[in-house]
């Protein structure tokens, strides 16, 4: 092959060896922080190959960027067309290169246009929650999954979720073996939903390409990188990082919950004390299985009786004895732990009479225990923390088990370092809600015997430990709403704030979830404020056609027109509010396949590894936000 010596053949010539130098790579799909994930060499090998346990977290997020430029316009794809046109036929090679030449130029330019739209397009964004609601990673494939079916043998349709979590229990820790059923189990999930989630995959993946750079006969030879079948076993990777023994665990921990609370039956019919009596039982049952599950998983159960009182107009008689369960996680080590941190979630539901099963209320915020104990057991840890739980009962009757607790701790002298409350977890993806003792602020629980504090102080430790907490959930991608968002999680941590022991609230819910729930949140308190301003004794005097001085009866008119005005506001925003608490508790909306057990567990691997990194600071009174001290 010759070019003569044409200054035209020799330009040409120089413009293609030029193009076969290696240069930098266009904008493609890449890891977060710039590092390429490694990837698979073969994406058309058997499943298992494709899966290997070492890329089963690969710590990166894909970009949702194009793939990279390929075809005609790649440099070193028109090299390799060209030289493989003057091997053939080298009387036209000269055409060959000056055709060449035109294709690299033209394809250099459209790669240069290509990198600047991409760099533009992609440019930092701000975190999840300032950018709106958008998913966290695998977020939109657990929802997905979470309402997906597939066809049984029998032509029977099934739940997706559930032939999933049944594989991550069959196989247990073995993920090869959970790859290649969840291989064999996409044959059988209809196109539609196949075709979804592997749309949604590709999204947030990258395909695998590493076995192009050895492509003949140069670097770089333009392919096809994420075919139809690496695509499949990408979902199937996917799905194998997603449901695992612990999710599959947590699962079960809320089925075992919610079984116990199906033993007595749910509906309205009988008299009120044969309703009252079935909803006593349900959650006697419940405790029961609870008790159950924290013995076999965790140690020695102990129960903590208290009495009742006051509560006769539930058919239930004073002097009626209750419990809360408690458990200490066995420590790391000989050394004695320098801090105790209590996981509190309550085990009561209510709503039973109208089919709650009170899964996300609160058979979850149980299974988060579960699963944090589990896995600190497996590895203790060795900074100064001791791990306790605590279940308490009758928290929606108003904290009662949590206020025994607290009043027996404060006569003991032994109160827990520091509480965190779980209270609704497996909602909402990688959102969450916290609660600390500064926004009691008008609660009207302040003041009520026998939490009688009126400003109760917010503890260095509280502080220092809740900074450190959503350090480390954000570090693990959960945000949490901003102040004019965040709702106020009415539930046990109440009773320990308002005896100023260091304690948050947390609960897992979407951005949308958080904003309505603030709104409907502040309506009630504003018509509660309106409505205690209102003397009901005068004005139910006046319905009954007491006269009035008419100074008193305009100020009396004004506050019950305010308080009235203020009721109605807040009832429509409940009926229009799907998500706020009374609609999504306590009722028929409380069941068992509305919480998404993968996303239980992804908050509760956050949750512990915050924990894990409490830094406990007992010397210096000057240390730093990331550090506590007593």
């Amino acid at each position: 092959m010759r070019l003569h010596n044409s200054p035209a053949n020799l330009v040409t010539g120089v413009l293609l060896l030029t193009s076969l130098a290696p240069g930098p790579s266009l904008p493609g799909p890449v890891a977060a922080g710039g590092r390429a994930p490694q990837r698979m060499q073969d994406p058309s090998s058997a499943v298992v190959a494709l899966l290997p346990s070492a890329q089963a977290n690969a710590p990166y997020r894909a970009l949702p960027v194009d793939l990279p430029l390929t075809g005609a316009c790649s440099p070193s794809a028109v090299s390799n067309g060209v030289i493989t046109a003057c091997i053939t036929h080298p009387r036209r090679c000269a055409a060959a290169l000056t055709a060449g030449t035109l294709a690299a130029v033209g394809g250099a330019a459209y790669a240069g246009m290509v990198a600047a739209t991409t760099a533009l397009a992609h440019a930092p964004v701000p975190p999840p929650y300032l950018a709106g609601d958008a998913p966290a990673p695998h977020d939109e494939v657990q929802a997905a999954v979470h309402q997906a079916s597939v066809l049984e043998g029998d032509g029977a349709v099934a739940s997706l979720e559930d032939a999933l979590l049944q594989i991550a229990r069959e196989c247990r820790d073995d993920r090869s073996c959970r790859a290649r059923a969840i291989n064999e189990l996409l044959q059988h999930v209809p196109s539609s939903t196949l075709a979804q989630l592997q749309q949604i995959v590709a999204r947030t993946a990258v395909p695998a390409q590493e076995g192009l750079q050895n492509a003949w006969p140069l670097p770089g030879t333009a392919a096809v990188p994420f075919s139809a079948v690496s695509q499949l076993h990408e979902l199937a990777s996917t799905l194998a990082d997603l449901y695992t023994p612990a999710v599959a665990a947590f699962q079960d921990d809320m089925e075992t919950i919610v079984g116990g609370t199906q033993r007595a039956r749910a509906g309205r019919d009988g008299s009120p004390d044969q309703i009252q009596q079935r909803w006593i039982a349900a959650n006697a049952y419940r405790q029961q299985a609870i008790a159950g599950l924290l013995a076999r998983d965790v140690g020695q159960v102990a129960h903590l009786p208290y009495t009742l009182h006051g509560l006769a107009h539930l058919f239930i008689a004073d002097g009626t004895e209750a419990f809360n369960l408690h458990v200490t996680v066995p420590a790391a080590g000989a050394t004695p732990p320098t801090r105790r941190v209590l996981l509190v979630a309550h085990s009561d539901m209510i709503g039973r009479a109208l089919g709650s099963e009170g899964a996300y209320d609160n058979a979850s915020g149980v299974a988060t225990l579960l699963h944090i104990a589990r896995q600190w057991q497996r590895a203790p840890s060795n900074n100064g923390t001791q791990l306790e739980l605590l279940v308490t009962s009758h928290e929606e009757l108003g904290f009662l088990g949590a206020r025994a607790y607290v009043a027996d701790c404060l006569q003991q002298g032994n109160c827990p370092d520091f509480v965190v409350n779980v209270d609704m977890v497996g909602r909402g993806g990688h959102a969450y809600a916290i609660s600390g003792t500064e926004q009691l602020a008008g609660s009207p629980h302040l003041g009520q015997p026998s939490m009688y504090l009126q400003a109760p102080p917010v503890s260095p430790i509280e502080q220092r430990a809740r900074v450190q907490l959503e350090q480390r959930l954000a570090a693990q991608g959960f945000t949490h709403p901003p102040a004019e968002d965040a709702p106020w999680m009415t539930s046990d941590n109440i009773a320990f704030q308002n005896a100023s022991i260091p304690c948050v609230g947390l609960s897992q819910v979407s951005g949308a979830d958080a904003r309505q729930w603030k709104q409907w949140e502040d309506a009630r308190k504003t018509w509660q404020r309106l409505d205690a301003a209102v003397d009901w004794e005068r004005w139910e005097a006046r319905q009954k056609g007491a006269q009035l001085p008419p100074e008193e009866a305009r100020v009396l008119d004004e506050r019950y027109q305010a308080a009235a005005a203020a009721y109605a506001v807040y009832r429509r925003l409940r009926e229009q509010h799907a998500n706020a608490p009374p609609n999504l508790i306590h009722g028929p909306r409380d069941r068992l396949h509305r919480v998404n057990p993968a996303m239980g567990v992804d908050f509760a691997d956050a949750l512990l590894d915050g924990l894990r990194h409490l830094q406990w600071d007992a010397e210096s009174p000057a240390a730093d936000s990331a550090s506590l001290h007593h």
